[in-house]
């Protein structure tokens, strides 16, 4: 993966990692200035809408971004530290102890460690700092996994708390669910002032409020994710396309063109095409255990920006790049051409068909997109997952099918043509 850093990384994780709140607002105000120019000249390059108010959707997506990683991260940060030293062990014996003493801790460890990341020491040690972030991120499932596993023998002692129904649709792993469930009965029990809660306090002094912290330091913790960069395009760019799509207007100028310059796609063609295969709601196929590292595909796509080897060709280099480019063009057609269809329907009436399948192309490609550029980042597909909110299995899926659909993308482009 890419680990150039560049001044608006640094000035990122300056002000992440600056502890006054004075000066944290201080140190976002000189990212912002950074960061404003680079989105604004990210959309200009992305937008042939002569009036799109760049300056604007800019502003927009550093207030979403200030409001996520900056004010939500850093209230997750302070819930943990402040939890912590009031998580007191049970009577559950010396083991317990041990236990308690040991996950809080670890907690307590990830915690500075990731508030206080910057990129100034690993620059200086020449270790990858993106694979650093990665390692962090991958961290955090364990935590939450032995949180759930001192919890499992309290829920098992308090038996008979009324427990909250688990989601129809939950891709949880059933141990996270049963001890989520378990907290939030425990705590509605309590609020309510049933008498369970009241005899589970009474037979373990400390349980109610013992089980509350511990599962609000596990809910927290993927909040304390590390963000890069991208995580602000990427909310950029989904504030572009809410753009198009309530102007109703064309995002690139021209009827959808394929990278090889051929008219747009016949019905059957476009029944192949990616976004037209993709299903939001599928789960995508059985679970192979590919998890995290670098899969041929991606590479291929040139979403893993390695360093190259001494035989590195520079032309070669530059095919690749070219045949990125047009992939990409290829996965936005069906889009370009919703909105063209949205535009052109709307000047006579409703459309409101168009509308409908321009939002379900929209919210399509805005998935593929995100999933591709967090891959990008390096991050698992259980981050991935875990950010957007859905299912390791969904996030597979669509890396599988951006794989088959550009090895026959690119099989096609680079297929000799005949006289």
């Amino acid at each position: 993966m890419n680990s150039t850093v560049t001044q608006l990384d640094r000035k990122l994780y300056a002000w992440l990692a600056e502890p006054d709140g004075r000066k944290f607002d201080q140190a976002f105000k000189v990212y912002y200035a950074e960061a404003s120019v680079n989105v604004m000249r990210y959309l200009s390059r992305r937008s042939s809408l002569p009036d799109l108010d760049c300056e604007q959707l800019a502003v927009d997506a550093l207030l979403k971004f200030f409001s996520r990683v900056g004010r939500d991260r850093r209230q997750a940060a302070e819930l943990v530290s402040d939890t912590l030293p009031r998580l007191q062990p049970l009577d559950f014996g010396p083991f317990h102890v041990r236990q308690v003493q040991r996950w809080t801790t670890d907690i307590g460890s990830f915690r500075d460690t990731v508030m206080a990341f910057t990129v100034t020491g690993l620059e200086d040690s020449g270790r990858s700092w993106k694979a650093e972030i990665q390692g962090l991120s991958e961290d955090i499932p364990p935590l939450q996994r032995q949180g759930c596993h001192l919890l499992e023998p309290v829920r098992a002692a308090v038996a008979g708390i009324a427990h909250t129904a688990a989601a129809a649709d939950d891709d949880k792993p059933e141990d996270y669910v049963r001890i989520r469930n378990f907290a939030a009965g425990l705590r509605t029990a309590a609020s309510d002032g049933a008498p369970a809660a009241s005899a589970a306090e009474s037979r373990h002094p400390g349980v109610i409020r013992f089980v509350d912290g511990s599962w609000s330091i596990i809910d927290a913790l993927p909040l304390l994710r590390i963000p890069t960069n991208g995580y602000l395009f990427d909310i950029a760019q989904s504030l572009y396309l809410d753009e198009c799509k309530s102007r109703g207007r064309h995002k690139r100028g021209g009827r959808g063109v394929t990278p090889a310059g051929n008219p747009p796609a016949a019905d059957g063609e476009a029944a192949r095409h990616p976004l037209f295969r993709l299903s939001l709601d599928e789960g995508g196929s059985q679970d192979d255990g590919f998890e995290g590292g670098d899969s041929p595909g991606l590479t291929a796509m040139g979403f893993d920006a390695a360093v190259p080897d001494p035989g590195f060709d520079p032309a070669s280099e530059r095919i690749g790049e070219d045949l990125c480019e047009r992939f990409f063009a290829y996965l936005r057609r069906p889009l370009e051409e919703a909105e063209e269809a949205y535009r052109e329907a709307s000047a006579r009436g409703p459309a409101k068909a168009e509308l409908k399948r321009l939002e379900s192309l929209s919210g399509k490609s805005e998935r593929v997109m995100t999933v591709l550029s967090l891959r990008i980042e390096g991050q698992t597909q259980d981050a991935i997952a875990e950010t957007l909110g859905i299912s390791r299995n969904q996030v597979k899926y669509i890396v599988e099918l951006m794989q088959s659909a550009y090895a026959q993308f690119s099989a096609a482009a680079l297929r000799p043509r005949g006289r």
